[in-house]
């Protein structure tokens, strides 16, 4: 007899008049891909992969209300567009998913060239972006309540969807107006918490009335401002008491960026414990969902069974693998291809664009290659040899094989995963060394031939006879050659794969990338004393905005000393190595135990060279093609193979 691994997560559940299949909640995601205001077939795709997936409910994103609403290039919500509309409602519900809708209004963060009109915001004031905000009156209240009630009823009762998720939270208009350090009006509408309720409680009133008892609604709250003298989440309890008279159910998340956007440095489950101090106070009637850092349908079994939510809602997990649900349903966890949270699909601009994912080559291209189970197998069958076990060796082992090719994969080295290999000896990256380690089971169960401890020779290319090869074999580090004394520094590299180098507790870092400062924070974190020297004005400067943020909290958290505008000159050998550095003209040095550098990295392409007439087609995959990222190795790969056999 069948036996569900996960009871509660796949517990239908009623909201109002809907049935959720199960407490899965897939977010919204900032809109992305349209033209002139319309959605793309892109995006259309998009959200039925998500269906598709097993995702209980599915939400449409970042849809501003009214003039002045908008943060992004917006999409146009006329009667024109709602054909479009209906078939993104269609396309959801054709797999069993509940359609949901989020309304959002940007206030004072809205952008004035995505509006005809003023920013408004709570107060008069000068935005973070510097851009001039309005106070708004109370006839501008009224204008966005009456708006959002229209709106509500057009999505509804038009465009064909289940349900809206009233946008509340992350710092838009009316998180803006709830939170005591924004909002100083002396009005009605400020001040007492009372006073700041009620606006949004007036909005929702009105959206009530505008479609009736029967509608289910929702909304999307912060559960606290995370800072000191900001709204708490006895503040929103007191709130959702009165809210829930017009609403059905609550999505909770936080303010902050670090709290919706978490980095591989934040804890799972970081809104958890504002979803559960809600559920504890016995005053809220309706399901509550939470958001935050929740990956897998264990973590998520849990937050349920426990009492501290009654859903949970999942945003990058379901872009990493939108079959997720599905998957775990079946019992296919280990099947699951795990979210980095390196916020690839929120660092890149998505707005005119498909979402891109480091590990989901497909997500936002279903438009142009299909959904994942549709790919299938090719029309001829060839014998492929990948050289190069890391991660794009991997994934174009793993495609070509899921594609019915036989295939054959050389490792130099004794073990699989390349560089990833890093991550057994990383004391933060563990999402990345969930990534390798899943990559390495996929190889195991896909039926390829995998030789470990093998360079491709003559002997071996007469023996397998192969029709294509895919060149992965990586990148080897840069060594600063203009440093005196750089011999006596070891890559950063080597402090995961020859641990034993770092000695001491004084460690100093040559390059304050990614990849240095990274490093840095790893030994910060197991104790050690971590000074960084980066030519340029910044650190990581090739990080996004949101992983960036996230990486430069760890930074001050873990007490990382980094010097910027720093030009290195000289490394002094001794029982104490002295790093010479030139900073703004002058001259200064610091002393430590251990010195590392990571100043870029070069392709290892010579053996693409010594390959490339070695087989019908020869093609170069990941950093050995040029250095990158782990989603240019991965998407890479995946599409080199995905056209094998086509022709």
């Amino acid at each position: 007899m069948y036996s569900q691994p996960y009871p509660h997560l796949f517990k239908p559940l009623k909201i109002k008049g809907l049935t959720l299949k199960n407490r899965i909640m897939s977010a919204p995601n900032m809109l992305f891909h349209t033209v002139d205001g319309r959605p793309t077939q892109y995006y259309i795709s998009y959200l039925e992969h998500k269906a598709r997936g097993g995702a209980g409910l599915v939400t449409l994103g970042e849809i501003a209300v009214g003039d002045g609403a908008n943060h992004t290039p917006g999409m146009d919500c006329s009667n024109d567009n709602w054909p479009l509309f209906s078939e993104m409602a269609a396309c959801i519900k054709e797999h069993g998913a509940v359609a949901c809708v989020e309304l959002t209004h940007g206030g004072m963060n809205a952008r004035p060239e995505y509006n005809k009109g003023p920013i408004k915001g709570p107060v008069a004031g000068v935005n973070a972006m510097g851009v001039k905000v309005e106070a708004m009156t109370e006839q501008d209240m009224e204008d966005v309540a009456e708006a959002f009630a229209a709106q509500t009823e057009f999505w509804v009762k038009k465009a064909g969807f289940d349900t809206v998720l009233l946008h509340m939270a992350h710092g838009w208009l009316f998180s803006q107006f709830l939170s005591p350090i924004i909002n100083q009006r002396t009005d009605q509408y400020g001040g007492s918490l009372e006073n700041r309720m009620r606006f949004p409680l007036m909005t929702l009133k009105r959206v009530r009335e505008r479609v009736g008892p029967d509608q289910a609604i929702c909304i999307r709250l912060s559960g606290s401002e995370r800072v000191a003298n900001g709204f708490t989440v006895d503040d929103i309890i007191v709130f959702l008491e009165k809210a829930q008279d017009y609403v059905d159910m609550a999505e909770i998340s936080a303010e902050g960026v670090t709290n919706f956007f978490t980095t591989p440095y934040s804890p799972l489950g970081v809104n958890v414990d504002l979803s559960e101090a809600i559920k504890k106070s016995g005053k809220i009637h309706i399901p509550i969902f939470v958001i935050g850092a929740i990956l897998d349908p264990a973590q998520a079994e849990e937050i349920i069974a426990s009492g501290k939510a009654d859903g949970v809602s999942m945003s990058r997990a379901l872009i990493a693998d939108p079959y997720l649900p599905a998957k775990a349903l079946d019992g296919r966890t280990e099947e699951i291809v795990p979210c980095l949270r390196c916020l690839n699909c929120t660092d890149n601009d998505n707005a005119q664009r498909h979402l891109e994912c480091s590990v989901n080559p497909l997500i936002g291209r279903e438009a142009r290659y299909g959904f994942g189970e549709d790919i299938g197998k090719a029309k001829f069958r060839r014998k492929v040899l990948i050289v190069g076990g890391g991660p794009a060796g991997m994934q174009a082992a793993i495609t070509a094989a899921e594609r019915g090719h036989e295939v054959t994969l050389c490792e130099k080295e004794s073990a699989l995963g390349g560089l990833l290999r890093f991550t057994d000896n990383e004391s933060l990256k563990h999402e990345l060394h969930k990534y390798k380690e899943f990559l390495i089971r996929q190889v195991g169960r896909s039926g390829i031939n995998v030789l470990l401890n093998t360079e491709v020779c003559d002997e071996l290319l007469e023996r397998i006879r192969p029709d294509h090869i895919i060149v992965a074999t990586g990148s080897t580090p840069l060594v600063p050659s203009s440093i005196k004394g750089i011999e006596y520094a070891y890559h950063a590299s080597d402090i995961y794969f020859q641990p034993e180098v770092v000695r001491g507790d004084q460690i100093v870092i040559i390059g304050g990338g990614l990849v240095g400062v990274e490093a840095g924070l790893h030994l910060a974190n197991i104790g050690k004393q971590v000074t960084v020297l980066e030519m340029l004005d910044t650190i990581a400067s090739e990080a996004g905005y949101c992983y960036g943020h996230g990486l430069a909290l760890k930074v001050k958290q873990l007490g990382l000393k980094t010097i910027t505008k720093a030009r290195c000159l000289e490394i002094i050998d001794g029982e104490v190595k002295t790093v010479r550095y030139e900073q703004e003209g002058q001259e200064n040095s610091v002393q430590a135990d251990s010195v590392f550098y990571a100043v870029g990295m070069q392709s290892n392409d010579e053996p693409y060279f010594k390959l490339y007439n070695k087989a019908p087609f020869v093609a170069q995959v990941g950093d050995c093609r040029k250095v990158g990222k782990v989603v240019d190795a991965v998407h890479s790969a995946y599409f080199a193979a995905l056209g094998i056999g086509k022709f």
